[in-house]
């Protein structure tokens, strides 16, 4: 068995074991080998006590074996130099205190000493001639004592020269020396970065003295503006929100871009960007927590704000709020909130600046800047002076409605994933909040998380962990009983949407209803696919719906959704007095249940006492559908706030919309489903008939249209247009869908954009050919509201080439288009012209081609480059390919587009087998910023992707989630 002597590198763990050699009859190290493993090695060492060379009969430098022992190798350009205490030596009187032995000898390990006297004598007779020796000897380091022997007889020093003991003490002096010129030139680096830290240390104490400073005077001249600030910070820290009612976060400052160059005399002239806040708190710290807990910037490098005059208008004192918080550091409601510069400097919270290229000194520039404009803005209104307390006022949380229309204002938004890379989660009290991904695995242990992700994904289905909703179908029991078990240990789903695709019983209902009591879900979508259950359920027919009904009741359920249930109240057992669902905030229901039993269901909303948003769902197909003057007798809760109807499904029997709209009296909106079709004359007819007492936005649906209050001295019988045109400023069409609008609509919007309209997205599906008005107020308001997101879904090509030309690329941010193989070529050569115009590349989110067939199949791309030479020319977050492309093709693209800003990357991959989709990860190998991928129909499972994936990565610094679907 060969013999091996154990080395690791001094202070490191990693073991390396270097085979021996038997000389003169024992084993030893030849030292050629310790430095062929350890480059530079200087010296080994046991424990504290050096190991010397051995002398040997052939002359060869080694070392001795030491079996069961690890060696220590120190290098000598090592940053950690060794001097350790081995002897100790009095102060006062140079006396030996304490002695350890240190091997100088050979095969015998004999020992030999000198007297600490005679080598400084030595020392002094110009042995050591420069000033870091005379140092050295002046007062000797540790490592030196080491070296020093006790005797004081001139006999032994005589023994040591004959040993030749003395010339190897020379030789190790010499190292030894070095050791300590090293040393000095360590401590004095040390010494350096020690001046810089102190200095740093002063300036942060110095700020936040000025902090606290500011605070005392805040408190000592006006307390009771300390109150106020207190209490309004209380206001928007304590505010809660329903689950089914918290679309984006909430908690987020506006700070000067640090990109751009600051004009102080027009405010409103510069960029500006928001970033949201972490909310983090003690409902996110586990038991063995090592990271910080206090709200911190997320990881994300902010959003540019369009129209910053008018989101400063809209949300200025709030963001006023929030900074003085950040400011002050105040913690309130049991959240805690650092100073700013504590918060910047924090250890564990890096997040704050690092990913964000975003320097300290900026954040504190810009956050000045902006609260000393506020104030300036709200000191002054009008030429009076405004009080403290006037300016707090109404700087309480941002109602539903406010967060909503926060997104119209961001013109880099992430449109596939939630803002600021955030992940909500509900507290035990029941809480809504947005936390980082470092809290949120904080909260959710990683292990169950992946478990659930992997069956989501064996049901091939969807889950969107930031928001933590699943979409899933269910085909048979044994696939929702696989489902419930993984769903049960996922504590992070808070919405659910769920297909039965088989004859349920109640048994099936009752396994959903007692699955959910187990879990957080707190928004429930349920469809239904078959109506009736099997012949052996017939007895609990009229009782089949009820475990829905015990559903509905959970404390923990918020929002609820049912589809595809028919008699529902039939087949239900009837509702008695105790029965109580004041914990549902939403209720969407389908026509048809009103129209089946609009008995049950005004019973059924009398008893949500705290209902605050009813959608009317819309019947499968486009019947038409009557409910009578019953509906007068449906009395809503007056916490309702929103009403949505299927207006085209009950555009025969306006009266009736009238009547169960006059029964809603503290509604903020109603929202009026236009439905596929593009008749909007009666659309005309319903508004004419609501709008005389309207006190609350009319929402268009399918348009994206709200139409404000019309003012008091208004002419109620003007022409529809008209009214849109009129009005149109004080309302708002964030996205245009302009399927069903008829010709004299669309051109009066189109008017009305040659004003300010705010217009961001335009939806386009169209069949057929498009008329030349058409074409032109398309192009007229794509090329003047600088849309940031356009989807094209029609099959003309001369129309949409016209409308591709206006594109403003500078503004645009996702561009979907829908292409066929006669319009491909036209199409993208548009595309490619429109870019090719720009300087530099143009940077888009989202970039989507798709060609579906009538079967469900994409079309085979088309020859040429066009496509590769757009990609070319473009920055794209989020690429999505459905069309048929050969694997060649795919290669030619992968090695011709700019994929450096790539994250997200979806690929049309049918029947590519593990060899073409292991060529495809080879292509994308170099593509750092790549998070997600999904090959669609590959002929490869998840797992079989994963490990292919995680072997190409395995030296590379980029995660990677694959999917294949």
């Amino acid at each position: 068995m060969e013999v091996t002597q154990s080395f690791r590198l001094a202070g490191e763990t990693d073991i390396i074991e270097i085979p021996c050699e038997q000389v003169d009859g024992q084993h030893v190290v030849q030292w050629e080998d310790i430095e062929l493993a350890f480059p530079r090695a200087r010296y080994v060492k046991r424990g504290n006590i050096l190991v010397t060379l051995m002398k040997n009969l052939s002359q060869t430098r080694s070392i001795k074996h030491y079996p069961d022992v690890v060696l220590d190798v120190v290098l000598s350009t090592s940053d950690k130099v060794e001097l350790t205490n081995v002897c100790r030596i009095s102060n006062s009187t140079g006396a030996v205190l304490q002695q350890q032995d240190l091997p100088f000898d050979d095969k015998n390990d004999t020992q030999s000493t000198l007297a600490l006297n005679e080598v400084v004598e030595l020392a002094q007779t110009n042995v050591i001639e420069t000033d870091a020796e005379q140092l050295l000897v002046a007062s000797p380091p540790s490592y030196f004592q080491s070296m020093i022997l006790t005797s004081n007889t001139p006999d032994a020093l005589v023994q040591a020269i004959k040993d030749g003991h003395l010339n190897r003490l020379g030789e190790q002096l010499i190292v030894c020396l070095q050791d300590f010129k090293e040393v000095i030139a360590k401590n004095n680096e040390l010494a350096s970065k020690n001046n810089e830290l102190t200095t740093q240390v002063i300036k942060l104490q110095e700020a936040f003295d000025a902090k606290q400073d500011e605070l005392k005077q805040l408190r000592i001249h006006a307390p009771g503006q300390l109150a106020l600030l207190q209490n309004s910070i209380k206001a928007l820290m304590t505010r809660t929100y329903e689950l089914h009612e918290h679309p984006t976060p909430r908690l987020f400052i506006v700070l000067p871009d640090h990109k751009s160059s600051w004009n102080p005399s027009n405010f409103f002239s510069n960029k500006f960007r928001l970033y949201f806040l972490c909310e983090c708190g003690e409902h996110t710290k586990a038991i063995d927590s090592k990271i910080p807990h206090h709200i911190h910037l997320a990881k994300h490098e902010g959003y540019h704000i369009d129209r910053p005059n008018e989101f400063f208008q809209q949300y200025g004192s709030y963001v006023l709020t929030i900074l003085r918080m950040l400011k002050f550091g105040i913690s309130v409601a049991g959240i805690t909130v650092p100073v700013l510069s504590q918060l910047i400097r924090a250890d564990g919270i890096d997040q704050a600046t690092t990913g964000l290229n975003l320097p300290t000194k900026t954040i504190e520039f810009g956050m000045d800047q902006v609260i000393d404009h506020i104030d300036k803005t709200s000191a002054d209104r009008g030429g009076e002076l405004v009080s403290f307390a006037e300016q707090m006022e109404g700087n309480e949380a941002l109602e539903v409605a406010d967060l909503r229309q926060l997104e119209s204002f961001l013109c880099n938004k992430d449109w596939n994933r939630v803002l600021g890379n955030l992940y909500r989660i509900v507290t035990t009290e029941g809480h809504v909040k947005w936390v980082c991904i470092d809290h949120f695995r904080e909260i959710y242990h990683a292990k169950a998380a992946q478990s659930f992700r992997d069956t989501v994904d064996s049901l091939q289905e969807s889950f969107h962990e930031n928001i933590g909703r699943v979409e899933v179908v269910l085909r048979s029991k044994a696939q929702a009983e696989q489902f419930y078990t993984a769903l049960e240990s996922a504590n992070s789903v808070y919405e659910l949407k769920v297909v039965f695709e088989w004859e349920t019983t109640q048994g099936d209902l009752k396994k959903l209803r007692n699955t959910l009591a187990l879990t957080n879900v707190g928004v429930l979508e349920f469809h239904l696919s078959h109506q009736d259950g099997p012949t052996r359920d017939i007895l609990n027919r009229n009782y089949r719906c009820d475990p829905l009904l015990d559903i509905m009741r959970h404390r923990f359920i918020q929002s609820v959704t049912i589809r595809g249930l028919q008699d529902f109240f039939k087949r239900s057992s009837p509702l008695s007095r105790n029965d109580d669902f004041s914990n549902l905030r939403h209720l969407d229901i389908p026509l048809q249940l009103l129209e089946e039993d609009i008995h049950g269901v005004i019973l059924l909303i009398a008893k949500t006492r705290n209902l605050s948003r009813l959608v009317i769902g819309p019947n499968a197909g486009n019947a038409q559908a009557s409910l009578g003057e019953t509906v007068g007798d449906l009395v809503f809760p007056p916490t309702l706030r929103h009403l949505e109807i299927p207006l085209y499904q009950l555009k025969d029997d306006i009266p009736s919309i009238k009547l169960l709209i006059s029964n809603a009296s503290n509604l903020s909106s109603l929202t009026l489903r236009t439905g596929p079709n593009g008749d909007n004359s009666y659309a005309q007819q319903a508004y004419n008939a609501i709008a005389e007492h309207q006190t609350y936005p009319i929402i268009f649906k399918e348009w994206g249209i709200s139409i404000p209050p019309p003012p008091r001295e208004s002419d109620q019988s003007m022409e529809w247009v008209e009214h849109i045109f009129r009005f149109y400023r004080n309302g708002s069409i964030e996205e245009l869908v302009v399927d069903n609008l008829d010709e004299s609509t669309l051109d009066a919007l189109a008017k009305v954009t040659y004003s300010d309209s705010g217009l961001k997205e335009l939806y386009l599906r169209r069949d057929g050919q498009l008329g030349d008005p058409f074409i032109n107020n398309i192009s007229g308001i794509v090329d003047r509201c600088g849309l940031h997101q356009i989807r094209f879904f029609t099959y003309e090509d001369k129309g949409r080439v016209r409308i591709l030309e206006s594109i403003q690329w500078k503004h645009l941010r996702n561009l979907s288009i829908h292409l066929t193989a006669g319009t491909f070529e036209s199409v993208m050569r548009a595309l490619v012209d429109g870019v090719n115009k720009m300087s530099g590349k143009v940077e888009l989110d989202t970039f989507t081609i798709l060609s579906e067939a009538d079967d469900g199949t994409f079309l085979t791309l088309p020859g040429g480059d066009l496509l590769e030479a757009f990609l070319a020319s473009t920055l794209i977050k989020r690429l999505e390919l459905y069309v048929d492309m050969a694997l060649e093709r795919i290669f030619s693209l992968l090695k011709t587009a700019d994929f450096s800003q790539l994250e997200h990357f979806e690929l049309w991959a049918k029947g590519f087998d593990s060899f073409q989709v292991d060529a495809i990860l080879d292509g994308l190998y170099y593509t750092k910023k790549l998070r997600r991928l999904h090959l669609i129909d590959a002929s490869i499972t998840s797992r079989q992707a994963i490990r292919m994936w995680g072997r190409k990565i395995a030296f590379s610094n980029c995660p990677i989630d694959f999917q294949t679907r």
